[in-house]
């Protein structure tokens, strides 16, 4: 059967974000089942931790100066925990040794849009850095992940290398921040219709399912 209307959605996210990583998994459960509705998602950047150094920083030490010693060894949230695991994921903090620079990654995601990839890539970086701890602010790791979901790690390295520690944020960011997002997740819709956070596939299934409607009257 074919679609009956068509919904473009700007997610703004971040690869170091648990609540993005949920979110994409509940938009995939819902993209598979609600087949009247082509929905087209793209990935924009956002940045939890702006400013940090290129190579990251150490996460234990970060946690430590922001929270005390109490929260270093502090097992993940039990809610956020629950809710990882009801879509499949396995978070493993554990296995995370650094704080990145998510700047490469967004780059590489915006880059990869134009050959249909952004949305695996997606999946490939938040997979690698919460299911086993890879630093994906790291230029080899990254190659190796781009690499992974079909894209040429001769030229994905080109590409890094022609923006070594010069990739301009500022001007990612401050489009989400002109469209008031604050947060990650945000979900933009094409009509300016704002949805924030993790929202359940509840949810998210009837926006989309009200959004078509509307569409298919104009």
């Amino acid at each position: 059967m074919s679609k009956s209307s068509s919904i473009k959605v700007q997610v703004f996210s971040d690869i170091v974000c648990p609540w993005c990583f949920i979110g994409k998994r509940r938009w995939d459960s819902v993209i598979k089942e609600l087949t009247e509705v082509d929905v087209e998602l793209i990935w924009r950047p956002y940045q939890l931790y702006p400013g940090l150094p290129y190579e990251g920083i150490d996460r234990r030490e970060y946690l430590r100066r922001r929270y005390g010693d109490s929260v270093v060894n502090r097992s993940v949230p039990r809610r956020i925990e629950d809710e990882a695991k009801s879509v499949g994921i396995e978070l493993r903090y554990d296995l995370i040794r650094k704080i990145p620079n998510t700047a490469y990654a967004h780059y590489l995601l915006e880059w990869s849009l134009e050959f249909g990839l952004q949305h695996d890539l997606a999946e490939a970086l938040f997979q690698a850095y919460f299911c086993r701890g890879v630093d994906v602010g790291e230029t080899r790791s990254l190659i190796n992940i781009c690499e992974s979901v079909g894209m040429i790690p001769v030229d994905v390295e080109e590409i890094l290398l022609s923006v070594a520690e010069n990739v301009d944020m500022s001007k990612y960011l401050n489009f989400a921040q002109e469209q008031d997002i604050f947060s990650v997740p945000g979900y933009l819709f094409e009509n300016g219709y704002l949805l924030p956070g993790a929202q359940t596939e509840e949810t998210i299934s009837q926006v989309l399912r009200r959004i078509s409607e509307k569409i298919k009257t104009q």
